[in-house]
């Protein structure tokens, strides 16, 4: 009996301890999130290209921008239009104006048969 009680004493502060953990890097997280975060300008996609290097767009203002950033330096590659940005998402997203819809209606029109 003497024994239990400080093991289950034990057992309640490393629980503690855990849990006030999870609450204190919450709070960091929410912190970083306000401080990372910019009125003028967004990071839109990113690919890692290898080590220390990434390509980046970003919209700055109202622009898009291909960024290219490594260990020694970052550089403003080019300026993207936004009709060259958003168009082969938008034909992902929109299937109805490739193959899919002509597809989908020879099913259906199959089916109806």
């Amino acid at each position: 009996m003497n024994g239990i009680i400080p093991l289950i004493a034990a057992l309640f502060a490393v629980g503690a301890v855990l849990y006030l953990s999870y609450l204190f890097s919450r709070y960091l997280a929410v912190g970083a999130a306000k401080i990372s975060k910019s009125k003028y300008i967004k990071v839109i996609d990113r690919v890692v290209l290898g080590q220390d290097r990434l390509l980046l767009i970003a919209m700055i203002g109202e622009k898009y921008y291909l960024i290219g950033s490594s260990a020694q330096s970052i550089q403003i590659l080019t300026e993207i239009d936004d009709k060259d940005l958003f168009c082969s998402s938008y034909s992902e997203k929109h299937p109805e104006n490739g193959a899919f819809k002509s597809a989908l209606k020879g099913v259906l029109s199959k089916k109806e048969r």
